[in-house]
């Protein structure tokens, strides 16, 4: 176990592209408009996860990490996306609790990740990620690096706690 977590730690800070998300940049995908306002307030503009990036041309490995927390009652999740090119992604749930969201017109599922299986979303679907635990969620993608994901994409579904 300790390899693993040295791997983790290695691919967060041997990257080739990092981006950082933060509660602006998601504020109006957040249903409590109330809460997002004031956390802003009070807390600024707090970052909500990152993604590591690997080029491994044509294929890149990406390691993204949503912290833990919830806005009002809705629990921390991805901008999402879907891909304009139709290119499968896979991802890997490394550490902690969350699901993935996938939707496509008026479908959707959602899939409890577990440690080390893999999850296809397949051509089409748009996906997103959610923290549903209390610690950092970190999932491993794997994509082409030509699925030119659209985040434009409007989520039906929220995931809120307690």
């Amino acid at each position: 176990m300790k390899d693993y977590k040295k791997t983790i730690g290695k691919f967060e800070r041997d990257y080739d592209k990092k981006t950082v998300r933060t509660l602006n940049d998601l504020k109006d995908s957040y249903y409590d408009k109330e809460s997002v306002r004031n956390i802003l307030n009070t807390k600024g503009n707090i970052e909500l996860y990152k993604v590591f990036i690997r080029d491994f041309s044509p294929i890149d490995l990406g390691l993204t990490v949503v912290k833990s927390g919830k806005i009002g009652k809705e629990f921390y999740f991805t901008k999402g996306h879907i891909h304009k090119n139709r290119e499968p992604e896979f991802y890997i749930l490394l550490d902690g609790i969350g699901e993935l969201f996938l939707q496509k017109g008026k479908k959707s599922k959602t899939i409890k990740l577990k440690r080390g299986e893999i999850s296809l979303i397949p051509v089409g679907w748009a996906h997103r990620l959610i923290n549903i635990g209390s610690n950092k969620l970190k999932v491993l993608t794997i994509y082409h690096q030509n699925s030119k994901p659209d985040y434009s994409v409007i989520f039906k579904k929220r995931f809120f706690g307690k």
